[in-house]
């Protein structure tokens, strides 16, 4: 529910915008199917690549648990974290990304 109103009101400000830019409407409506062609292929290969690679953090994170290398500190709490937010990497982007998106929202209210 919350994103259709999100896009409804992005598409608003992007028309706005647009024509006190003074750009054409079928312009932006063709860079906004353009962009979101091009999200609809980009994200998914993001958080594949993310959820892989995290994934790999948290096994090796695990085998060096298993050797038991006590050795450096830095390096085991690096190896804790690494296991505990391994497979989770996609919503450690999305979290980011929230912030983000909440900070851009705020500084133009």
């Amino acid at each position: 529910m919350l994103a259709g109103v999100q896009k409804l009101g992005t598409s608003a400000a992007m028309t706005s915008l647009a024509s006190e830019l003074g750009v054409p409407q079928g312009r932006l409506q063709g860079e906004k199917a353009s962009m979101l062609a091009l999200l609809k292929i980009g994200c998914p290969i993001v958080y594949g690549m993310l959820y892989l690679k995290g994934s790999a953090w948290k096994s090796s994170a695990m085998e060096a648990a298993a050797a038991g290398g006590g050795g450096d500190r830095v390096a085991v709490w690096l190896d804790v974290i690494m296991s505990k937010i391994g497979r989770k990497l996609p919503f450690v982007l999305n979290v980011i990304l929230g912030i983000c998106a909440f900070g851009v929202s705020w500084q133009n209210l």
